[in-house]
């Protein structure tokens, strides 16, 4: 019976090499080492089948969403050939195809990132890090340029929110964010009302909240928008990728923990929520207090 089931992993694993990669080692249910080793190969297997589609994902992003803006730089380039008569003229051309070819750069580099995030690549990095002072470091970065605005950034931060993570990651998942509640964060041709920036303890979770007044996000998409590339059509006529809730998406998943879109009343409110780093008792502590 014991070789039995051993060749039917073997003819299992021998069909996932010859391509069927949906192939997985069956389990009999009797709990034994036979059973957890298949147990641990199939959730190799997931793991592998999930960094292959984000490979997958990936390259079609590349292929499909960035034909356009190649494009663009391509005609831009050929234009100025073409019609340029001046220096001048073919200075700005240049100024413009220099300016395509950064947001070329911008969107490559965001595409990499969520794709190591998803694959977990960033987890060497990690380590424990107060979650309070990086979003007040991150809102005060933010402060000026609500000012510019004409936006008041209300900011109430609980102290002593320690998480293990990676604090550059979260300092930009947040900068992402307040980008977003910036620039979408009214109703078209109007000035953006107050954004509010929070971080409090929830139970197991630090719960950080960047919340607008603006239009919103409707229900049914708030799925829909944390995939990349995805903007809603009140969103097209400005600047931006689509990428930034999608690596702030990641960001979360990175951490354990996840990035939820709920309704401002008006306006859009998204929580971040991640899980706070168990605060060790030491043992003699615990047995004073015995």
């Amino acid at each position: 019976r014991v070789l039995k089931r051993v060749d039917d992993m073997t003819d299992t694993t021998r069909g996932i090499m010859a391509g069927d990669l949906g192939g997985r080692l069956r389990i009999a249910g009797t709990g034994d080492e036979l059973d957890r080793l298949a147990q641990n190969l199939n959730d190799m297997l997931d793991r592998i089948g999930e960094l292959m589609r984000g490979m997958r994902e990936v390259s079609d992003n590349i292929a499909h969403d960035l034909k356009t803006p190649l494009t663009r730089l391509r005609n831009k380039a050929d234009e100025a050939l073409r019609t340029a008569k001046s220096p001048d003229e073919l200075k700005g051309a240049l100024e413009a195809t220099i300016e395509e070819s950064d947001n070329l750069i911008r969107i490559f580099n965001a595409l990499l990132m969520i794709a190591r995030l998803e694959a977990g690549n960033a987890r060497e990095a990690l380590a424990d890090f107060d979650a309070s002072e990086a979003v007040r470091d991150v809102a005060e970065l933010y402060e000026a340029l609500a000012e510019e605005a004409g936006v008041s950034l209300d900011v109430s931060v609980e102290n002593d929110l320690p998480i293990h993570g990676s604090r550059e990651l979260l300092g930009q998942a947040m900068a992402n964010l307040l980008d977003n509640a910036l620039k979408y964060g009214a109703a078209s041709g109007e000035t953006p009302q107050a954004i509010t920036v929070a971080a409090r303890r929830a139970g197991s979770e630090a719960r950080i909240v960047v919340a607008d007044r603006g239009p919103g996000i409707p229900e049914a998409e708030r799925g829909h928008v944390l995939e990349r590339f995805v903007r809603l059509e009140t969103a097209r006529s400005r600047p931006g990728f689509g990428l930034g809730l999608s690596l702030a998406a990641a960001v979360a998943r990175l951490h354990g923990g996840t990035l939820q879109l709920e309704d401002n009343e008006p306006g859009l409110r998204v929580v971040l929520a991640l899980p706070l780093k168990k605060v060790e008792i030491p043992q003699p502590a615990l047995q004073s207090a015995a």
